[in-house]
């Protein structure tokens, strides 16, 4: 039976594009992750986007928040 450590030194050997491939295959393979945002979350969101409560920002602006840059 293969290790996890030598499946994790085979994947540092795979280029970025690779290893989000294999990234995307593993969680499509789980069970029980939330597919997105459930009905009563985006009911929640859209009230608190109308009502004034939040202040929108711009999808860059979320990526430079959370350290990512715009691809």
């Amino acid at each position: 039976m293969i290790q996890l450590a030598d499946i994790q030194k085979q994947t540092k050997d795979l280029s970025e594009e690779y290893r989000k491939g294999l990234v995307a295959y593993l969680l499509h393979g789980l069970s029980g992750l939330p597919s997105g945002p459930d009905d009563e979350e985006v009911g929640r969101r859209e009230v608190e986007m109308d009502s004034g409560s939040v202040t929108p920002i711009s999808h860059a602006e979320f990526l430079s928040q959370v350290g990512r840059r715009n691809r």
